[in-house]
């Protein structure tokens, strides 16, 4: 759903902006997606992008690290830890997650792969950073590399990258 708002209804309505040419719609065909925090909303908000494009058609490559890879420990994935800007909610967001059916990362990651072309990486180095174990990791994923690695295959040859 596409909400517009009227014109000049906004906080800066009243400011000038310089109108922008229109812009050639980029046809994209494969897209990098890199996690690093691992608040389950942000985990949430780069899942339902990659679930976006990978039902477009779009070949999707994420890439866990840092935050994010300490929650995909099959200890830890279950638990749903929100950012601090939920401080006070959480508990009408869980329930708002769980009414919705999203608040299961491994069976979002699922169907994501069901919709179409998409690969789970998992940063060899943060791995070490938390002293956790491939056979820790939910089975969701795909692999383990290096963040070189995944910059030469991954987001070198992406149309578009997108960070969260």
């Amino acid at each position: 759903m596409k909400i517009i708002l009227k014109k000049g209804s906004g906080p800066r309505a009243k400011e000038s902006r310089p109108t922008q040419p229109e812009q050639e719609v980029k046809d994209v065909k494969k897209v990098a997606i890199i996690l690093t925090r691992g608040a389950y909303n942000n985990l949430l908000q780069a899942c339902e992008f990659a679930r976006i494009a990978a039902e477009s058609g779009v070949q999707v490559s994420m890439l866990f690290r840092d935050e994010a890879v300490a929650r995909l420990s099959v200890d830890k994935v279950r638990d749903i830890v929100l950012s601090e800007a939920f401080k006070g909610r959480e508990s009408k967001i869980r329930d708002m997650l769980q009414e919705e059916k999203r608040d299961d990362l491994p069976a979002l990651l699922r169907e994501i792969k069901e919709r179409g072309d998409a690969k789970f990486s998992v940063c060899q180095r943060s791995l070490g950073l938390f002293e956790m174990t491939i056979d820790k990791l939910i089975p969701e994923l795909d692999e383990v590399q290096a963040a070189e690695a995944f910059w030469k295959e991954e987001v070198m040859t992406a149309d578009q990258v997108m960070t969260f």
